[in-house]
């Protein structure tokens, strides 16, 4: 058992667990889920499970000019989503206290993003990443505090309605 869970969950990853890569002109930081379920089984004693589990693809469609209906690509995106359950224990003034948490992790990916023919399993572990991270700053709440919204990767003309959006934050 850990034996202070709040300062645990509040502490960072350590710069060895984060892995960064690069998304376009942005640079992207996660834990990889390896070791998101390593640390959900320190923090649970491997008591954690998911349920729920639900995904579905779609075809977006990339326009070069909306007006005009010019088609200059389309995307496969899967979204998924899931419920993580985890039971742990906290120190109480009269012993062993029991929490059990339900929290739901989804995710929205571009398929071809990953280059892997495993897009479920690629769902499902980005979902338990997504859906842990609200556990707290150790499992990587607060990694990407100030990513742009996704509409930038979707289509030539974005950025403005990117620019906007941030204007109105």
């Amino acid at each position: 058992m850990i034996h202070d869970v709040a300062t645990w969950l509040k502490k960072n990853p350590s710069k060895k667990e984060i892995v960064e890569f690069q998304n376009g002109p942005d640079k992207i930081k996660v834990i990889p889920q390896k070791i998101i379920e390593t640390l959900l089984d320190q923090l649970t004693d491997q008591n954690w499970s998911t349920e729920n589990f639900n995904s579905s693809t779609r075809e977006v469609v990339i326009y070069g000019n909306v007006a005009s209906g010019e088609i200059v690509g389309r995307k496969t995106f899967m979204d998924a989503s899931l419920e993580l359950e985890v039971t742990y224990k906290v120190r109480g003034a009269e012993g062993p206290i029991t929490i059990t948490r339900r929290l739901v992790g989804a995710y929205t990916f571009d398929i071809d993003y990953f280059g892997n023919s495993f897009t479920l399993n690629t769902a499902k572990s980005l979902c338990i990443t997504n859906a842990a991270s609200d556990l707290g700053r150790r499992f990587g709440k607060d990694l990407n505090p100030s990513l742009p919204p996704v509409i930038n990767a979707l289509a030539p003309g974005a950025n403005k309605i990117a620019k906007t959006l941030e204007k109105i934050k």
